[in-house]
């Protein structure tokens, strides 16, 4: 019998699979960082000591609470609002129909050129919450009117003609169809809404963000501190992700627990 803390075959494979890659690509690192000038490229034992010198100075974790702040609070708002308006439009038709064209002008238009535009309606300590937003609003709400399209009009007449309650219409029929695409949405919003506040950031330069330690970084051509910045918003856009991903799922299965219970 297999004991529970013992790896699987395949779990073994996988992160064999993960640590071959990246191995892959550190030497690739290394080798370009022997062929390239030092002023123009970092190697990896020249970040990782940029990267031990920024996490011992408090500059650097004021920067990234500070950014990290911006952002999450651009995304809840961003995502509570498609969630709401996704909901809200596909039962009016007419609503989605209405709101098509911004949705799709928010899609299309670059971060670049919101921002120059978005730095007049807000201060530059608010930009990264706008821009966050911007990006994040639209693949909330259309991962949630794509969702509710995809359930089955059949069980949907079924349910209204036994009078099923909107309790287990909820949990049966629209939690469980929602959900893969709103987990979809998430991965990839999250890394975007990093991508966006920092860019935004970089043009605004608030004060204690990690976009103004990005601009000090390039400006002074410090590339170990350039390179040591974009580790650290690699693993916090991971963690930051893979946190997302848990607390919908874990909403999800308390949802479905809660109106489980309803009559």
């Amino acid at each position: 019998m297999e004991k529970p803390n013992e790896k699987r075959p395949d779990d073994r494979r996988r992160w064999f699979r993960r640590a071959a890659a990246a191995l892959f690509w550190l030497i690739v690192w290394g080798l370009l960082s022997l062929r390239l000038p030092g002023v123009l490229f970092a190697g990896p034992v020249r970040t990782g000591r940029s990267l031990l010198l920024l996490l011992a100075s408090p500059v650097c974790w004021r920067s990234l609470a500070g950014t990290l702040g911006q952002v999450a609070a651009g995304f809840l708002l961003a995502f509570a609002a498609g969630l709401v308006l996704g909901a809200f439009c596909w039962r009016v038709g007419w609503m989605q129909a209405l709101l098509a064209p911004a949705v799709q002008g928010m899609k299309s238009v670059p971060v670049a050129c919101f921002v120059i535009v978005a730095l007049i309606w807000v201060p530059s300590s608010r930009i990264a919450v706008l821009l966050s937003a911007f990006v994040v609003f639209p693949l909330t709400y259309q991962s949630v009117c794509s969702g509710l399209s995809a359930v089955d009009r059949e069980l949907l007449e079924m349910a209204w003609v036994f009078r099923m309650p909107l309790s287990k219409r909820l949990r049966y029929l629209y939690i469980p169809q929602l959900a893969p695409y709103v987990l979809s949405s998430c991965r990839v919003s999250v890394g975007m809404c990093w991508k966006a506040g920092v860019a935004g950031e970089v043009i605004g330069l608030p004060r204690f963000s990690v976009g103004e330690q990005l601009y000090l970084a390039k400006l002074y051509l410090n590339m170990g501190d350039l390179f040591a910045w974009m580790l650290l918003m690699i693993a916090v856009s991971s963690l930051t992700e893979r946190l997302v991903l848990w607390a919908v799922d874990r909403a999800r299965a308390r949802l479905e627990a809660a109106y489980g219970d309803c009559v």
